[in-house]
């Protein structure tokens, strides 16, 4: 991480800006110290100014609010959220261990909100909706890797498996077709039947990456609607936070902090 700047002439570090948007040491009186490094090419922000972004961001500060906090245009503040939403979809885990589970879910809403020339259109409930589909793998009781993906089928769903879960493990799904080869990838495949009622048998289920749902599409709802171009981003965040979720929402500050400077 970027050092906070240092007077070079008492080592102090504490300043106030002067003109010119240089500093003045508070300790020694001494003005044109340099100015803090701006660790993100792009981005006028300093290393405090970025950490109190996070901040705003991890309370679950909207664009506006964070431009009122910081004291920045509304346009620069939702370009500093899209940058740290980039920077936490880069963080996914690579695999999964122990118990996992592979599902999908679609969002975008409730129809009876949608515009009217929207609902003219119609649409079906489940597979073959209008709404987006996103799909993901869950470690229970760890963590979780989600795509926004075109739809659950096999050709899609399968690679995704095959790249988050250690070949030989058992995956349990529910009774949809797209899930139906993973035993010819080298899966071990365990299903419950929703269509007839049946949720969980024993430690066969889904119920896992079904809550996790519900988290998502609240956290969805709660920013008003998501266009489809931005969704991964948030769904991105979404997961990143549900990882880290065992962190204090400094430590969680730090570690974005961190991998947004490592870009």
């Amino acid at each position: 991480m970027t050092n906070p700047v240092i007077c070079p002439h008492c080592g102090s570090d504490e300043f106030w800006a002067v003109r010119g948007h240089a500093l003045k040491c508070s300790a020694c009186r001494v003005e044109r110290v340099a100015i803090p490094a701006r660790p993100v090419t792009g981005f006028a922000l300093t290393r405090r100014g970025w950490l109190s972004a996070i901040d705003c961001l991890l309370r679950d500060g909207t664009g506006t609010a964070m431009a009122l906090e910081l004291g920045m245009a509304e346009r620069t503040a939702y370009k500093v959220i899209a940058a740290l939403q980039r920077a936490m979809c880069g963080d996914a885990p690579v695999r999964l261990r122990g118990a996992r589970e592979a599902d999908a879910t679609y969002v975008g809403g409730d129809w009876a909100n949608k515009r009217v020339h929207i609902r003219a259109k119609g649409t079906k409930r489940g597979r073959g909706t209008s709404k987006r589909c996103v799909f993901g793998v869950v470690q229970r009781r760890g963590p979780v890797i989600v795509w926004a993906v075109p739809g659950e089928r096999r050709e899609v769903v399968g690679p995704l498996i095959a790249a988050a879960v250690e070949p030989g493990a058992t995956v349990c799904t529910d009774e949809c077709g797209a899930y139906g080869h993973l035993a010819e990838l080298g899966f071990g495949h365990e299903t419950v039947n929703h269509g007839a009622g049946e949720y969980a048998r024993g430690d066969v289920h889904t119920q896992t990456l079904d809550g996790y749902w519900g988290r998502l599409k609240n956290f969805l709802a709660a920013k008003g609607g998501v266009q489809p171009q931005h969704l991964m981003r948030f769904v991105g965040e979404h997961s990143w936070r549900y990882n880290n979720r065992g962190l204090s929402r400094k430590e969680q500050a730090l570690k974005l902090y961190g991998l947004l400077v490592q870009k």
